[in-house]
């Protein structure tokens, strides 16, 4: 479906399609598409908007299954996340290559590809439109400042998923062709200045529980839900945008690491401060469903179109991580080595797939479908758009980049302890935070390496490649204490895949296995490079025809020309002069030709 510069009726038909989307059907929605367009903006004015609309407005904003800050509903999520940001952050990969709703997806390194554009949406834009443009002149302010906050977030999404964003006229509603592309850069100074002013504003103002009941529902009043966005506390929201301005300190940490000192230390040292709980959508405790749990499972009601991934996998075993009996489980059935013809029995160990892996049609009981799916135990794990453990290893970086805030091993212990806690797993802490070692595996007597084994094709296995042990050593460089920080944040997190990729590609860590297949985009790049953004789709005749020189000037960084490309590399990574991408040489060196973090 595109956007055609030249008809108003795009926002009937799109409104139609958003209609049989949430009768069951799946649509892909790119990152420049309007998610919500139920309001022709030519008929729009103050004298016809009042507050009643800029609280329906907001509501939706905040709820919507499909387009909020993070898909609720299985199939928006699939599209947004699990068939796309999910896979590239290491954490999941597709186990099957045929899906009712969507294009066929053979493995999860294709491109032109029918989900990814979704993983690149501003979110309910035109949702929030009317809150934004006259809530002040209305006498709501408050309003316009918690519109600035979810746009912020959906807006990061898309500017690190995609490398640029038009994200002035996808606030404006624009239709006509070309849009103006923000680059990574200007977006982000452009969400700083959003979300200085919703903090101001909300200070000055101090909605009260009234105000906000209207907006986030009374779920939370009424006792239907345990927790629910700000609990309807104003200060929770200040916490909110001071946790996004964190998060964009350290993306601003490698290409301007003096704002990024500056926006950290506002962040962490503002009266209210930041996130010191979950934030996100009303959830009832052993009662409201995770959505990649629907995805994943092969029972209950399952799809059994998703399963852990290879780098999760030999990380969780490398580290010794507890989490991994909690997150997923042993394989289903017994898998037989194509290559070898080894058999692997049933409930054997947890075994993830390599993402790129060519995985077949879905046959129940064969191949990749047996291979670990998500837990039960995760079934009812809490689907925020901030978790605590995030904000706790935030604030461990921030303690190790510029010394704010406090002692990062204390951060990063508090963080190991927060997640395990989250599962009942606190016992286990002291004994995992203690091991100085990379956890091994004893065959005969004898302790080996935990490599990576594909029990179905042994083609793809790889060494481990995390050699970092759990336990903190002052004594180590920065680059370790790092990717300490980082390894142990990637886990807690699971399942936020845009932040996670987001660290990844900033930071090189955690250290995930490359792609089985290249991209099979043009031009393609280095496996080991892995992909950096999600290009725009150039079959679509408006992004060819008028916003491709946008966009490539857009991704224009450090006076490299920039490349609609999915190699492209992006502002957050730093000045490739300065970061340059390496790789370790050497005949004899086990590594050869894996990359080199570089962050001090």
């Amino acid at each position: 479906m595109k956007i055609m510069n030249k008809s108003i009726s795009i926002f009937v038909t799109l409104f139609v399609a958003m209609f049989i989307f949430s009768c069951g059907e799946k649509q892909t929605l790119k990152m420049w598409q309007i998610v919500d367009e139920s309001q022709d903006v030519t008929n729009q004015g103050e004298g016809t908007v009042d507050i009643t609309v800029l609280k329906g407005e907001l509501q939706s904003a905040l709820t919507d299954s499909k387009s909020s800050v993070v898909a609720t509903s299985p199939h928006g999520y699939q599209y947004s996340n699990s068939n796309s940001v999910d896979v590239f952050a290491g954490y999941t990969t597709v186990s099957r290559s045929d899906f009712q709703y969507g294009p066929a997806l053979n493995n999860t390194y294709q491109w032109p590809n029918g989900y990814y554009g979704s993983a690149c949406s501003v979110g309910p834009t035109a949702a929030l439109y009317n809150t934004y443009t006259y809530a002040e002149s209305l006498g709501v302010p408050e309003y316009k400042a918690l519109a600035q906050i979810v746009y912020a977030q959906t807006a990061l999404h898309a500017v690190n998923n995609a490398g640029c964003v038009p994200y002035d006229d996808n606030r404006k509603l624009k239709v006509s062709r070309p849009l103006k592309y923000y680059t990574q850069e200007e977006t982000y100074n452009a969400i700083l200045e959003d979300l200085n002013e919703a903090i101001a504003t909300l200070k000055e103002v101090q909605p009260g529980k009234d105000a906000l009941i209207e907006v986030e529902g009374d779920a939370k009043d009424k006792g239907d839900v345990d927790y629910a966005y700000s609990e309807y506390s104003w200060k929770k929201w200040v916490k909110l945008a001071n946790t996004v301005k964190l998060r964009i300190a350290m993306y601003l940490a490698k290409p301007n690491p003096t704002l990024a000192e500056q926006v950290a230390t506002e962040a962490l040292t503002d009266d209210i401060g930041v996130l010191d709980d979950d934030f996100g959508p009303g959830y009832k405790q052993g009662n409201t469903q995770h959505p990649y749990y629907t995805i994943s499972a092969s029972n209950d009601g399952g799809w059994a179109d998703s399963r852990m991934s290879a780098s999760l996998e030999n990380i969780m075993k490398r580290t010794g991580s507890p989490l991994i009996e909690k997150y997923f489980k042993k394989n289903l059935d017994k898998v037989t080595d194509k290559v070898t013809g080894t058999t692997t029995k049933k409930d054997a160990d947890y075994y993830g797939i390599r993402q790129g892996s060519n995985v077949g049609i879905k046959t129940v009981g064969q191949g990749y479908y047996n291979f670990s799916e998500v837990s039960v135990a995760f079934k009812y794990a809490r689907q925020v758009w901030v978790t605590k453990e995030e904000v706790i290893f935030l604030k461990a970086e921030a303690a190790l980049r510029w010394g704010i805030g406090g002692d990062p091993k204390s951060y990063y212990e508090e963080g190991i302890r927060s997640i395990l806690a989250r599962f009942d797993l606190l016992s286990k802490a002291d004994a995992y935070l203690a091991q100085t070692k990379v956890v091994q595996q004893k065959k005969g007597g004898k302790f080996y390496d935990i490599d990576y084994v594909d029990i179905l094709n042994s083609a793809n296995n790889l060494p481990g490649r995390l050699d970092i042990c759990v336990a903190w050593n002052d004594a180590d460089s920065d680059e370790t204490k790092l990717e300490k920080i980082i390894t142990q944040k990637w886990i807690a997190i699971f399942p936020n895949g845009n932040e996670a990729w987001t660290d990844y590609r900033r930071t090189g860590y955690p250290r995930l296995f490359p792609s089985v297949q290249a991209w099979q985009g043009v031009p393609s790049f280095d496996v080991e490079l892995q992909l950096r953004r999600v290009p725009h789709d150039e079959s679509d005749e408006n992004i060819l025809l008028y916003d491709l020189p946008n966009i490539e000037q857009a991704l224009t960084i450090f006076g490299q020309p920039g490349q609609n490309s999915g190699g492209q590399r992006l502002y957050f990574e730093g000045d490739p002069a300065e970061y340059p991408y390496v790789y370790e040489t050497g005949d004899d060196n086990p590594r050869k030709g894996w990359p080199i973090p570089k962050n001090f």
